[in-house]
């Protein structure tokens, strides 16, 4: 037939729902229903193609030389009638409450029914509730019922938190063999190189009677050779269950006398598997104004190797405690700018930017991944959009990357570290192209606006569960900031800016904006993170008529309400990404080479 220019194509919007309502209501009507599920002594009149559509097990059991494929009654043995009915409902209505109470069931009852997206749906909710008093039954659940990434998820977290899971009850019904490969996993960071040994004894003396004989092995994982002498005498060789004579306490009595016999140099193992960790300040910096000697020279061999070494520094961290820099690894793509940087694992991500001058640059798509263990940097799977002046964040054990790309709108990625994939997500419902993200209570806040003078700023929030933004009113939110940052600490989201020394803090619970005391200096190009519950700012900025640049490191403390100038950076950096991970005392490299102070 011939399209007339008068044709109408005609769409109703409602027609899908509609058809799903009028098929929901049929169930009530026998003649108007073709299969009957039974499960638990219940009764559910539903439809063939509507299961099959929702459930790729129904949907072989109804196309199937099955006997089901013909039955008007199907017997669903163990299978709960509530979880059922909530599935049923979901396949009429595409809608599904989710909680604590259901998730287990919904789980179980959707794979082993194969209704593979509200597996999905229930897996990433799991991932969304791991905390330290949850993270051993959800990992032993994502076991049984075949969730690889909820394990993977759990027992990242794990790794990461066990000063904190040891504290929690759950942590006493620990098999002896997750507690053995706890304590002897690589990956295992803790601050004290007391919390294994006292772990390992909290959890034997919950169960005495059968676990005493497992002391000896746990107190071996548990590196007391590293232990000081103070701390064998004081309190190991004074607790309970080595008050009696017995192996293990021979085994420490003459670890305590060979450390007292040997130079207090000697008392750490180097080679320990376990080392206790200190969070510390890294920084990696771009272009910076120390450059400009190394860009003047016109003899590149000629020049002393080692102001070429100092001149090539761009990695490094800050002990808080001995309040000095130290130099690390240099980042293999240097002089890039508009990258982003986090850390995730105790390891750091720098994701995107670009090179050359701000008239002929290019994005990129490459992500490159700092390995804090073994001390070096290496390439991951690529990000699946270049960018450039975007924003990452981590959340749920994973990286997302937002915005920074040629579109018109925000697009939105997120890499899973375990499968070493990046995955498409649902992009932001509100342009912007100068923000900030951070994650806070299971979710992803964007705050910002387009990058033009004065143009108010606008609150989205992610919600990864179900692949969702919302737009957040709020009063009080502050008026336009050039280049925000922001953190999130203790479930309250700090905000500060380059053009201004303001600071506000947002509590996503209230929906309420607060003003915190001012900054001392602006700070431009730089970062925001948390570091020992602490508030750290970096960035530079020029000053005085004589166009100094400063890059000093302000330190915000939440209980006195003050800034303070921590420190500077070690080299004179235009451009800086700045995160925070734990490191090894007795592992730290040489002082930083360059001293900006």
């Amino acid at each position: 037939m011939v399209r007339n220019v008068d044709d109408l194509d005609f769409c109703l919007s409602s027609h899908p729902q509609s058809i799903l309502e009028g098929l929901r209501s049929f169930c009530s009507n026998p003649k108007l229903v073709d299969v009957t599920l039974s499960a638990g002594g219940r009764d559910f009149p539903c439809h063939r193609g509507v299961l099959a559509l929702c459930s790729a097990y129904f949907r072989s059991m109804f196309s199937g030389d099955f006997v089901e494929s013909i039955a008007a009654r199907v017997e669903l043995h163990d299978v709960d009638a509530d979880v059922l009915g909530s599935l049923l409902d979901f396949a009429y209505t595409g809608k599904l409450t989710i909680n604590q109470s259901n998730v287990e069931g919904l789980i179980c009852t959707s794979s082993q029914l194969q209704f593979q997206t509200v597996r999905a749906v229930c897996s990433r909710y799991l991932q969304n509730q791991i905390d330290a008093t949850n993270c051993l039954g959800i990992l032993e659940f994502g076991e049984i019922h075949g969730c690889p990434e909820v394990v993977a998820k759990a027992w990242a977290f794990l790794l990461e938190n066990f000063e904190g899971v040891q504290q929690c009850e759950e942590f006493l019904l620990l098999e002896k063999e997750r507690l053995v490969a706890c304590l002897s996993h690589e990956g295992l960071q803790i601050r004290s190189e007391h919390t294994c040994v006292e772990a390992a004894l909290k959890w034997v003396k919950h169960h005495k009677d059968s676990r005493l004989c497992y002391l000896p092995e746990l107190l071996d994982l548990s590196r007391i050779s590293s232990l000081s002498p103070d701390y064998l005498a004081d309190h190991l060789l004074k607790d309970s269950l080595l008050e009696e004579p017995s192996s293990c306490r021979e085994t420490v009595e003459k670890i305590y006398r060979e450390k007292m016999e040997s130079p207090t140099d000697s008392w750490v193992d180097s080679q320990s598997p376990l080392p206790s960790l200190q969070e510390v300040l890294f920084v990696m910096g771009g272009r910076s104004l120390d450059d400009s000697d190394e860009d003047d020279s016109s003899d590149e061999e000629d020049r002393d190797p080692r102001l070429q070494r100092l001149l090539l520094r761009n990695c490094g961290f800050y002990n808080t405690r001995t309040k000095q820099w130290h130099e690390l690894p240099n980042f293999p793509n240097p002089n890039k700018w508009g990258y982003s940087m986090v850390s995730l694992n105790n390891d750091v991500y720098v994701t995107g930017g670009s090179r050359g001058s701000n008239t002929n640059t290019w994005s990129t798509t490459e992500t490159w991944k700092y390995i804090t263990r073994e001390g070096r940097w290496s390439t991951v799977a690529p990000m699946l959009r270049p960018r450039t002046n975007h924003a990452s964040a981590t959340l749920n054990g994973e990286v997302y990357v937002i915005g920074g790309t040629t579109s018109d709108r925000v697009e939105v990625e997120h890499y899973d570290p375990y499968s070493n994939t990046w995955t498409s997500t649902c992009p932001a419902l509100k342009y912007v192209t100068n923000f900030t993200a951070t994650g806070c209570h299971g979710k992803l806040y964007v705050i910002g606006s387009c990058a033009v003078k004065y143009n108010a700023l606008t609150m989205q929030c992610y919600n990864p569960v179900i692949d969702a933004w919302i737009s957040i009113c709020s009063p009080f939110i502050p008026k336009y900031l050039s280049s925000p940052r922001s953190v999130c600490v203790d479930g309250i989201i700090y905000l500060v800016a380059d053009n201004t020394k303001k600071v506000y803090s947002y509590d996503p619970e209230a929906n309420m904006w607060q003003k915190v005391q001012l900054l001392h200096m602006l700070h431009e190009n730089g970062g925001l993170v948390t570091l020992n519950g602490k508030l750290f700012v970096t960035g530079g900025h020029w000053k005085g008529m004589e166009g100094d640049y400063g890059v000093e490191v302000e330190v915000y403390n939440r209980a006195a309400n003050s800034w303070e100038v921590e420190c500077f950076l070690p080299r004179l950096w235009f451009y800086s990404g700045v995160c925070t991970i734990f490191l090894d005392p007795s592992q730290w490299p040489e002082r930083f080479p360059i001293d900006s102070t």
